[in-house]
């Protein structure tokens, strides 16, 4: 049996910070995008199959933070 993977990349960089999906969405190898990582106080980073990225040098704040969860649906029930 094959296994299917679904998933929906235009949700996730339409909930990201402009100065993170910007450099993102310049990736040629976008599609195989495996996670986004938001550290509070890190830079924010791709993560591919071969590869990781910076994507802004600026550490991610509390301001970044808020913005994406502001534009997340409810979690659970």
């Amino acid at each position: 049996m094959q296994k299917v993977i679904t998933d929906d990349l235009d949700a996730l960089l339409g909930i990201l910070p402009l100065h993170i999906r910007q450099p993102l969405c310049r990736q040629k190898d976008l599609s195989e995008l495996l996670e986004v990582v938001l550290d509070l106080g890190r830079p924010s980073e791709a993560r591919f199959p071969r590869r990781e990225i910076i994507l802004a040098p600026k550490e991610v704040d509390e301001t970044d933070i808020d913005y994406v969860v502001s534009r997340i649906g409810s979690f659970g029930d």
